[in-house]
């Protein structure tokens, strides 16, 4: 070799082994620039026929990569290193999201079990509160209604118990209403009694007059010295006994009194100048029992009667200043229920008694 090319190869080693130096120390040459020397240096050494052995020195000992110097032995090490910190940076995303789903799922359910507790805690409150004010009122409404029965029960016996009893006038009269198929199988009851079944107009054609001093027995309840024997005292018998009650101021400064009670099932008629009754029925009215209405059908083919009292009113009208009574009017009905055999039948009867013209 000649000497020329032997200081050529000293010049182009030294500058190979400069520039790795260089890239070495400082880091800043790519993996790319390595190659561009070393493929310089093979160029230059294979015009010679030299085996080089700077390229597996650079592809044996270094890689450059991310500005970093790492042995080219641990390259895999590395990227399998690399692959499971990706790894286990994701199981730990993942965990913390499956952590935060979980917490919020936490939060929600308790969210919802609160809203429960709280909608059930109102909802208690709330009928708590509507009990409350339903037993309240039932109580204001007993009460009133035990008000206005003595305020009745007071007028009524002054004018039947006091001895300036008045002198007024009576009509009585009574209907049935019976269907057709009744009418035709049990028979013409209306006809078969004509001093019980009434027309209104027979009624008020012919009046009774009742003469002072004969209230006692003749207003209200025939033959009953008592008007009315419902115990206004108790609320209890107030509240069985009454529906409704009510009490107001007409236009002419008198007031008037309405009282409608309960329905009941075959009441028991009071004794005579008796002070208790059985019945808060015939307590008030002049009642019919079933066993009278059997009779007055006159049928032996009927097997069986039962007698039902409904909407039974009172209205009384008098006068604030004197308690006199300037009207009353009784109002009683019943429906009887009345079998033949396998059939059954049923038969309305409404009563009414007018009391009027007052003369104290």
């Amino acid at each position: 070799m000649k000497k020329t090319d032997k200081k050529a190869n000293s010049r182009v080693n030294t500058t190979v082994a400069l520039v790795l130096a260089a890239c070495v120390a400082i880091g800043l040459m790519s993996s790319t620039a390595i190659k561009l020397a070393s493929s310089a240096y093979l160029l230059k050494n294979s015009k010679s026929g030299k085996s080089v052995q700077a390229e597996e020195t650079v592809s044996n000992d270094v890689i450059i990569n991310d500005q970093q110097v790492v042995p080219a032995g641990d390259t895999g090490t590395t990227a399998a290193a690399t692959t499971k910190a990706a790894e286990t940076a994701a199981a730990t995303t993942k965990a913390a999201e499956t952590a935060a789903e979980t917490t919020k799922a936490a939060e929600t359910t308790a969210a919802t079990t609160k809203a429960a507790e709280t909608t059930a805690a109102t909802t208690k409150a709330e009928t708590t509160e509507k009990e409350t004010e339903s037993t309240t009122s039932s109580v204001e409404v007993t009460k009133k209604n035990q008000s206005i029965l003595k305020n009745y029960k007071d007028v009524v016996a002054h004018a039947k118990l006091t001895g300036s009893q008045p002198s007024f006038t009576k009509t009585t009269y009574r209907e049935l209403d019976w269907s057709f198929l009744g009418k035709s199988i049990i028979g013409d009851v209306v006809s078969e009694n004509p001093d019980y079944f009434i027309s209104e107009s027979d009624a008020k054609a012919s009046p009774t007059v009742v003469p002072a001093g004969t209230a006692s027995t003749e207003l209200c309840i025939e033959n009953e010295k008592y008007a009315c024997l419902l115990n206004a005292s108790e609320l209890d018998e107030v509240d069985a006994a009454v529906k409704s009650a009510s009490k107001e101021t007409l236009d002419n400064g008198n007031v008037k009194i309405v009282i409608a009670l309960n329905d009941e099932e075959n009441p028991t008629p009071i004794a005579v100048d008796s002070k208790t009754s059985e019945s808060y029925t015939s307590a008030m009215f002049p009642v019919t029992t079933a066993y009278d209405f059997r009779i007055m059908l006159d049928n032996d083919s009927v097997s069986a009667v039962n007698l039902t009292y409904t909407g039974c009113t009172v209205e009384l009208v008098y006068k604030p200043a004197s308690g006199e009574i300037v009207s009353l009017k009784q109002t009683t009905c019943y429906e009887a229920t009345v079998k033949r055999g396998l059939l059954s039948f049923t038969a309305t009867v409404t009563e009414v008694s007018d009391y009027y013209n007052f003369i104290y």
